[in-house]
């Protein structure tokens, strides 16, 4: 047998989504009123970076629906990729240490964002099958029968209880899975498996 349990948990959260784009506009109109106050050669372009911080800014905190939306996020993301990179190669022309690695750090932060972002909104699932479970999101991912001491599906609430004391519960989302039957599912597959530990008792 083999059940797909889907998650109310999104992979990606929208506040996540928000944090990095407040992170870039506060890096913009930070390093864009140093430039414009201080340095008397690339003045416009202080401005300008002071000006597209404070934009974003107000974007973010104003508009949160509309730039973190599937459809203009990409967008907004590259066009802050390109700034961060272009600050970081100008401030690596000029030897200027903390600008080069804020951006550096900035642009490969929204670098993993543009891939791990497309996968936002897409459901997570707890797979159960004949070998054992396949977890989401967390380190360990496949978890074989001989590891798991208790499956319970109650109250559209998945617990998993491992033979090393760990501890996994998840909510799940309306699927037309009957609770009794996979608990006597998983039930079975423990039991076939308990004589199968390794015991590392001397």
């Amino acid at each position: 047998m083999v059940f797909d349990l889907p998650l109310v948990d999104e992979k990606i959260k929208p506040h996540q989504v928000t944090t990095l784009h407040l992170i870039s506009a506060l890096a913009f109109t930070g390093t864009g009123a140093i430039i414009a106050v201080y340095n008397y050669v690339i003045t416009y372009w202080g401005v300008a970076l002071l000006i597209a911080g404070i934009l974003l800014l107000g974007a973010t905190i104003f508009k949160n629906k509309w730039i973190t939306s599937s459809k203009v996020n990409p967008a907004i993301r590259i066009i802050e990729l390109i700034i961060a990179l272009t600050v970081a190669i100008y401030a690596a022309t000029q030897h200027w240490k903390f600008p080069i690695g804020m951006f550096s750090v900035l642009a490969a932060a929204l670098i993993f964002s543009l891939y791990w972002e497309r996968k936002a909104g897409s459901t997570l699932f707890v797979h159960v099958d004949e070998k054992g479970l396949r977890l989401p999101v967390v380190r360990r991912r496949f978890v074989p029968w001989v590891d798991v001491e208790e499956v319970l599906l109650r109250f559209d609430t998945l617990t998993i209880n491992l033979a090393d004391n760990h501890l996994f519960q998840w909510n799940i989302a309306a699927a037309n899975i009957d609770s009794e039957i996979f608990e006597a599912f998983c039930s079975a597959k423990v039991e076939e498996n308990r004589g199968k530990r390794r015991n590392d008792e001397w």
